[in-house]
């Protein structure tokens, strides 16, 4: 059977090679913003309770996409970037929690994606990412015919989170933030115009320039892998049986870990429960199918069973909770 990640990786779609792509939206719900990032495969999980905002503002061609997103719950990512990119940007000011990949999160990081891998991302409460997605075969050609760099080796050797010196992070930031300011201006441009051409010639070399300006430490501190997988076994077993989801003690015999260990890695990781975060997935379902219609002949109860919840009270409690709202009000929107 397919593991979630790699579902999500079928189909990967390329960037435009001519046309442009612009988009600045703003959402109120999370599985909308998952959905909302061009060219990108993602599945979200809200995982802190509370009402959702997000922002998106990304602009792609010629083998290029720049975007910024913003949210404002901790949400546990699982996607896939374009076909054959490289994903290189800078975190905005990190306040909780958060891990890219396997390692947090800091002020100044330099956060990066090697082509065709699987992203997981973990977000704090406030989070904010600048981003480059940049064909690889067009990065590492110009790296090494205009920096002399040799990418591939660059990335054997850096993590996905590296921090980067004030001065660089500065930089980085500067430019994202200049392009994005001007965003609606530059989505008028064509792909050919000379301006154009310009602006991607500083995109590629700021990114290398970053990627190379990192020191890799001899010393690392331990990162959350195995931590990450054990919650990865737990999200695949979940949706697996939705209508009888796993107690924690078939998972930890299972898993052939100890209930203490089990709740550790998902209190190092997403900062939750197993138990929340059973019950946040199979909540953040509900309200797919009922924003979505899938189960449209099904009333709010019939979803609810679907995915475990039993006690009608209870599931509408924690609904609430979670989102913000009641699960009939969700439904009205769709009507």
């Amino acid at each position: 059977m397919a593991t979630p990640n790699q579902r999500i990786a079928v189909g990967r779609q390329a960037l435009p090679a001519n046309s442009m792509s612009a988009v600045r939206l703003r959402n109120s719900d999370v599985l909308q913003q998952a959905q909302a990032l061009p060219f990108w495969s993602q599945d979200y999980t809200q995982l802190s309770a509370g009402s959702f905002h997000g922002e998106i503002d990304s602009i792609a061609t010629r083998g290029i996409q720049l975007f910024r997103e913003s949210m404002t719950c901790s949400v546990d990512e699982l996607a896939s970037a374009p076909a054959n990119t490289y994903v290189i940007g800078i975190a905005g000011k990190v306040t909780g929690a958060s891990h890219w990949g396997s390692v947090a999160l800091s002020d100044n990081s330099l956060i990066t994606l090697d082509k065709n891998a699987e992203l997981v991302f973990r977000t704090s409460h406030q989070s904010e990412i600048s981003v480059a997605v940049i064909d690889a075969e067009r990065l590492d050609e110009y790296a090494q015919q205009v920096l002399g760099i040799d990418l591939r080796r660059v990335f054997g050797k850096i993590r996905p989170v590296e921090l980067l010196a004030e001065t660089q992070a500065e930089s980085m930031r500067r430019m994202f933030n200049d392009f994005f300011l001007h965003l609606p201006p530059m989505a008028r441009i064509t792909p050919n115009h000379a301006a154009w051409s310009h602006f991607e010639d500083d995109i590629m070399s700021e990114c290398v320039q970053a990627l190379a300006s990192v020191k890799p430490l001899s010393h690392r501190t331990a990162d959350i892998r195995i931590h990450r997988y054990l919650v990865n076994r737990v999200r695949e077993r979940t949706l697996a049986s939705p209508l009888c989801p796993p107690s924690i003690g078939e998972l930890c015999r299972e898993l052939n870990v100890s209930r203490r260990t089990l709740n550790h890695a998902f209190m190092r990781v997403l900062g939750i429960t197993p138990v929340s975060y059973i019950r946040n997935i199979r909540l953040n379902r509900v309200r797919a199918d009922l924003q979505t219609g899938k189960r449209s002949g099904n009333s709010i109860a019939d979803i609810a069973i679907h995915w475990g919840f039993w006690h009608m009270s209870l599931f509408s409690r924690y609904y609430k909770a979670l989102f913000g709202e009641l699960p009939s009000e969700t439904r009205s929107r769709q009507a």
